[in-house]
């Protein structure tokens, strides 16, 4: 992974915008910020945003690696940070050029990812996620208190969980109570031996979301990153659903706004960053998606509607700070984890 990401990034032969000042190249998850936010933030300087959408980290190195299109700014999720820090992928950010990381609420900007605890390289673009049990409270048919429950054959097709292998692995290895982060062979066949007795359960593999197999009932519980989106979906939703209380941990994960190295508008860039972090941007990105705020509260709560902050998620959340665990990827672990989960689902 570390070597074709650094043979990638170098390339810029086909960058459509190199000499053109008053356009970047954005590349962001799918399903996260308003594109009125990108439309108010060309209109107030007049650099026009060209947006790619990924839905997962696989598809933002392919997209690198691939180097038709010079990319000003990325979203980068918090597990690959040091991997992109280490291997010179990422420009370090003028600090002066972005004053309104002021707005960001204090709890989110205490300590960086992993690889750049300082925030010299990132900024947080969203609040912190998180990779939870979720379950219908009226239709799951048992009590989930540890993740191996998952496994308990009265959940016969009404699982669903997300194919990302960091997630399913770590939170398998953290059941086991190894770490997350594990590089032992022998500790993660213990965790892909768990996944195959939950697979069996398993109705559904999703990757950007399991909000919908939640939501029509074709499932029960999942393993998702859905629960602020489902409580943002529907008022309905904050009575139905909630997160399983399990004794082991759960994945904590962040995104961060990032220059790319071989960006060569790093000003404008910047610019865009700043911007994104006004309340009247992020207020944009709330009302559309729905979210746990990462502006200070006093800032972006009169932008939105009555009653945001009632939202179940937002407490829930705060709660999952001290019970949660983050890691960063490497190539020792993704190729061993990669060698099991492709076992998993030959099965």
């Amino acid at each position: 992974m570390v070597g074709t990401m650094t043979v990638g990034c170098g390339s810029s032969s086909g960058d459509k915008s190199s000499s053109d000042d008053k356009s970047i190249n954005i590349m962001v998850w799918a399903g996260t910020y308003s594109e009125d936010a990108f439309k108010e933030f060309t209109k107030k300087t007049g650099i026009k945003v060209n947006v790619s959408y990924i839905d997962n980290t696989d598809t933002l190195l392919s997209k690198l690696i691939e180097g038709n299109v010079e990319y000003d700014v990325i979203d980068l999720e918090s597990a690959y940070v040091k991997t992109f820090v280490d291997n010179g992928l990422l420009s370090k950010l003028n600090q002066d050029s972005i004053p309104n990381k002021e707005n960001i609420e204090p709890k989110f900007y205490k300590e960086g990812a992993i690889g750049d605890e300082k925030f010299e390289y990132t900024v947080p673009d969203i609040a912190p996620g998180y990779t939870t049990i979720i379950y219908n409270k009226k239709t799951c048919p048992i009590k989930i208190t540890k993740f191996s429950d998952l496994a308990n054959p009265k959940l016969k097709d009404q699982v669903a969980m997300v194919n990302s292998t960091i997630s399913l692995y770590g939170a398998a290895l953290e059941a086991l109570g190894y770490s997350a982060d594990s590089t032992d062979e022998g500790q993660i066949k213990e965790a892909n031996d768990l996944l195959k007795k939950i697979k069996n359960n398993v109705k559904a593999f999703v990757g950007e979301s399991a909000v919908s197999q939640l939501e029509t009932g074709e499932c029960s519980v999942a393993l998702c990153w859905d629960y602020s989106l489902l409580c943002a979906d529907s008022k309905d939703n904050w009575d139905k659903f909630a997160n399983a209380d399990i004794e082991s941990t759960y994945e904590y994960f962040d995104q961060y706004w990032c220059v790319p190295s071989a960006s060569k508008k790093q000003k404008q860039a910047e610019e865009f960053i700043n911007y994104m972090l006004t309340p009247e941007a992020n207020a944009m990105n709330l009302k559309e998606f729905g979210a746990v705020p990462l502006i200070k509260r006093k800032l972006i709560e009169p932008l939105l509607p009555k009653g945001y902050y009632d939202n179940p998620a937002i407490e829930a959340y705060e709660k999952l700070y001290d019970k949660s665990w983050k890691i960063s990827v490497n190539d020792d672990q993704i190729n061993l984890m990669d060698t099991y989960y492709t076992e998993l689902m030959g099965n």
